[in-house]
């Protein structure tokens, strides 16, 4: 099967045409619910229902993973996904929970999923480029879904549709796209044995997440996890009713913006898993981009210019993003393959679970005052990445990946052309 740089080309397809239609969404959904009527607090409510429902389906995603293997688990995923775009584009109250509903349904099906077929998906001394590589392709793919925020605009201003009309019309164009992306990942090839594979059943679902979280470093790194989603879910998943509210912006400008984002994290991903090689550490490269991202979101808070205070959040963005396929890497080396979709259930939900009240929070503040959330985020990472720095020995010591002792060893081997 043809490759990029060691990774599946049908992943990379599977990657760009996933961060293509979430690109659409995250410009268009605030704008489009902000014109719709619904206030901060109904936004908050409502995208949290996402994060509830995609609880108990992240639960039973990652052990049917590692039972009836990633691929196909993905593929259900982007079939639910299709049904809730098409929810979404109704604007009442009703239907949009019911899309967000199942929106969550199929992030719990294929968030985690997704992750244990990366992890699967080649060797383990090269995850780093496996995760790296599909980042930077999905965030190719999201600039050119968030250029497409100048759709709904552009239509409302050439025919008699409002824009109200305009952005539903294009929410509707881009669910045929999961159906496409399910077929996709049937292709991907998954790494794993016959005899690897794990039974269905509940006994078998609870021994999973026993293995799966065995490894006192996969415990510190899933609780760092948890208190990063709730500072995220708080202010960033909120930002483009932020941006909305505050500066009057349309899917236009938000779409140019999230653009530049995704080009530029994609650049800065790759460029960061090749000084992680050199380095011989993925966790020190993530802590220095990470830390430089957390005075920025401070510095948004105390401008009054849309043009600038979307240049400090693009910047911002890539750097405490653009690393984060070194720590998946970190995470996932540390537990056995054959374990890997437990493992990647237990690493969506220490997301999700805070994100839940985090987003309901956060959407509350910004009827109170926009920038707090922006602030308090602040507050989190810093006391967050605080305690990975100094936790971080104990995480790369062993067989991780990241220790210079193993990394050198496999500096030669990552040089090879693949």
């Amino acid at each position: 099967m043809k490759s990029i740089g060691g990774v599946q080309a049908p992943l990379l397809v599977l990657a760009a045409l996933n961060g293509l239609s979430f690109g659409v969404i995250v410009t268009v959904l605030a704008p489009y619910m902000y014109s719709a009527g619904f206030s901060g607090t109904e936004w908050g409510l409502l995208t949290s229902t996402a994060t509830v429902t995609s609880i108990i389906f992240t639960l039973l995603s990652g052990p049917l993973s590692d039972a009836l293997g990633a691929r196909r688990v993905v593929a259900a995923g982007y079939i639910v996904k299709a049904a809730s775009f098409t929810l979404l584009a109704v604007p009442s109250t009703v239907f949009m929970a019911a899309g967000f509903t199942l929106s969550g349904v199929s992030m719990g099906i294929s968030w985690s999923a997704t992750t244990a077929l990366v992890a699967r998906s080649g060797r383990d001394e090269m995850l780093h480029r496996s995760f790296t590589f599909f980042m930077a392709s999905n965030m190719v793919g999201g600039a050119l879904g968030s250029l497409m925020g100048v759709i709904p605009p552009l239509l409302s201003s050439i025919t008699s549709l409002t824009l109200l009309e305009a952005y539903r019309a294009t929410i509707l164009l881009v669910a045929p796209l999961s159906l496409l992306q399910a077929g996709i990942a049937l292709a991907v090839r998954e790494e794993v044995s016959a005899e690897g594979r794990a039974s269905i059943g509940p006994g078998e679902l609870l021994r999973g997440f026993r293995e799966a979280v065995s490894d006192r470093r996969f415990r510190l790194l899933i609780l760092f996890n948890m208190v990063i989603g709730l500072g995220a879910s708080m202010s960033i998943h909120n930002i483009a009713y932020y941006f909305a509210a505050k500066y009057g912006v349309t899917s236009a400008e938000i779409g140019v913006v999230n653009a530049l984002e995704q080009v530029s994290m994609a650049l800065v991903a790759v460029g960061a898993s090749r000084i992680a090689e050199r380095v011989g550490s993925t966790l020190k490269v993530y802590i220095a981009l990470t830390s430089l991202s957390v005075p920025l979101l401070v510095a948004m808070t105390l401008v009054d210019s849309y043009v600038v205070a979307a240049a400090i959040y693009v910047v911002r963005t890539v750097l405490m993003n653009a690393a984060n396929p070194l720590l998946e890497a970190l995470t996932m080396r540390v537990v056995p393959r054959e374990r890997r979709g437990s493992a990647s259930s237990i690493l969506s939900l220490s997301f999700t679970l805070p994100a839940t009240a985090g987003r309901a929070i956060g959407g509350a503040l910004l009827d109170i005052n926009l920038e707090l959330p922006l602030r308090l985020t602040a507050a989190i990472y810093t006391l967050a990445l605080a305690h990975l720095y100094m936790r971080r020995r104990f995480l790369e010591e062993g067989r991780a990946w990241g220790s210079r002792r193993v990394a050198g060893e496999l500096l030669e081997e990552a040089r090879a052309p693949q």
